[in-house]
């Protein structure tokens, strides 16, 4: 009786899906990134069932009027909604790998699909990572799909009282004095940077907004006593504290995460190091997906090589109303490696 065998399109399929949801497992971003404005990082997948390379994204401010008040005339009162639409693009990225041949690989198929499955996953998670970090701190030179704007001066932040990049030295350290201006920021803005609201159990509702810093950030602000005093009195010991799901910690109201993508050069004065960490609110970023993720193999050389490729269709933008940052405050401080003198 003739077996029956598995269809090769369907197997690879199968490892496709895989892949991806290996490469959710390893992004950093994914605690972030969510369907609806109630997240820092919007995912928007309208290109993923019509064709179009470009995406329009709705953006919008809370009503500023006062009402009417008794049984005075509404009508010819009404409140206009300021909004503004973002055009985002998509892209097509791929990544493959290719095995030296059957003499040098001496694994077996399977085995092979593993090892290129990992590595793929590894190398998508942090691609992505990057990229919705570049965008967020302005790195002009993260061109895929979209170029990013620098961070707009009404909200951005800078350590020591500095007004731009190439003030900063290396005695202009992240602390929390600079959070509690970023979120001054965040709140006073004209277009408000709104907080997410949350609804888990630990916080029952309420706004918090999330930062990300360099990790060379992250150990000049361990220094700060105020921080530290916050950790030890706020937070919950038990498995509530923000620590525990991977956040340095919390300060007022906002949750802390460390991250090497975030963006650090030599931009600062004498070309001192500094670093852009981001404070995000609803819709600081976009990702837009464009199709479904793609696994790909192929033979060559008449069978001796195996070839294999994943790719996929995206874009990520940081939103922009009349020429200012929508839902981000970057905070630029000095930012070098940790001394041990």
């Amino acid at each position: 009786m003739a077996a029956t065998l598995s269809i090769a399109g369907l197997r690879a399929q199968l490892w496709y899906k895989q892949l991806f949801d290996d490469v959710s497992k390893w992004l950093f971003m994914s605690r972030f990134m969510g369907d609806g404005a109630n997240n820092p990082v919007q995912v928007v997948r309208d290109l993923t069932t019509k064709p179009g390379k470009t995406i329009n994204i709705g953006l919008s401010t809370k009503l500023s009027g006062a009402g009417i008040t008794g049984d005075s005339t509404l009508e010819g009162q009404e409140e206009a909604i300021s909004s503004y639409a973002v055009i985002g693009l998509v892209d097509q990225l791929r990544h493959a790998v290719i095995m030296t041949g059957k003499m040098d690989e001496k694994l077996v198929a399977y085995n092979m699909r593993q090892d290129a499955k990992e590595k793929l996953a590894i190398w998508w998670a942090e691609r992505i990572d990057q990229e919705i970090l570049d965008k967020l701190c302005g790195k002009t030179s993260a061109t895929f799909a979209n170029t990013p704007t620098n961070p707009s001066t009404n909200r951005a932040v800078w350590a020591g009282g500095q007004t731009a990049d190439t003030g900063l030295t290396a005695s202009h350290v992240f602390d929390t004095k600079v959070l509690d201006k970023a979120k001054q920021v965040a709140i006073m803005a004209t277009v408000k940077v709104r907080p997410i609201r949350m609804s888990d159990e630990q916080y029952k509702g309420t706004a918090k907004y999330f930062c990300i810093v360099h990790p060379y950030q992250a150990s000049d602000l361990r220094k700060d006593p105020v921080w530290n005093q916050a950790q030890r009195d706020a937070n919950d010991r038990g498995p509530s504290n923000p620590v525990l799901s991977g956040a340095l910690g919390e300060y007022n109201g906002i949750i802390v995460y460390q991250h090497e993508g975030i963006y650090q050069f030599a931009g600062g004065a004498a070309s001192a190091n500094i670093a852009r960490a981001v404070l995000m609110g609803q819709q600081a970023a976009v990702f837009m997906e464009g199709a479904e993720e793609e696994w790909v193999e192929k033979e060559f050389d008449y069978g001796n090589q195996w070839g294999i490729s994943a790719g996929r269709i995206f874009g990520v933008i940081k939103p922009r109303f009349n020429s200012q940052d929508y839902g981000v405050v970057t905070i630029a401080t000095g930012a070098d490696v940790a001394s041990t003198a």
